[in-house]
Order: C-alpha cells, then structure tokens, then sequence
C-alpha cells in the first residue's frame, strides 16, 4: 500500500529516501515537487557536513601531533642540541689557544 505522498521508503542504508514515482503517478503535484526539492537538498547537505567534519576532525589530529612534535623539540631536543653546541664551542675555543700557543713556541724558538 502507498503512503500519502504517493512514495514508498526506502530501506537502505538507513535513509528514509523516497523511491521514484512510478509513470502512472500524477507528477504535476508541487507539494512533491518541493518535497524533492528539499530533500535533495538535505541530502547534498547533509554530503557536505559529513566531508567538513571528517577534514576538520583530520585537522584537529594533525595540530594534536604538531603539538606534540613541538613539546618534544622544547623539552628535548632544543636542550640537549644547545648542550652539544656549547660543548663543541668549548672545544673548538681549546683547539684554537692550542694552535695559539703553538704557534708562539714555534715563533720564539725559530720553528717554521
């Protein structure tokens, strides 16, 4: 038995889609002409929600591990990368008034 609106529903997918009129239907009805109007255009909004919330839910997670890349940059590797920089400074620093200091013997002693 048909319903009011001269449709049927659907059950797939859990949608309550309207079938097609059959070609013995009256389709000069605007009331159902509006109705499937609206509903594709619920329909084609309801496709767009669900892609903007997937990419917006897609950029959440991607800024929550950006996070914590950068917690782990502050916390970890800036320290200990500004320690190896002080410790080759340092080093270098030694090499140089090493060279220094070479390079004076060498001049007071005549030593090319």
């Amino acid at each position: 038995m048909g319903h009011a609106d001269g449709c049927a529903p659907s059950r797939s997918r859990g949608l309550d889609r309207p079938r097609p009129l059959t070609r013995g239907t009256d389709t000069s009805n605007t009331a159902l002409a509006h109705a499937e109007t609206g509903y594709r255009a619920a329909v084609r909004a309801a496709a767009e929600h669900a892609a903007r919330k997937a990419a917006a839910e897609l950029l959440a997670a991607e800024a929550a591990r950006t996070r914590q890349r950068v917690r782990a940059l502050r916390r970890h590797w800036i320290p200990r990368l500004r320690h190896e920089l002080a410790a080759m400074e340092l080093a270098l620093e030694g090499d140089e008034h090493e060279q220094a200091v070479r390079r004076r013997w060498a001049a007071a002693h005549g030593v090319r």
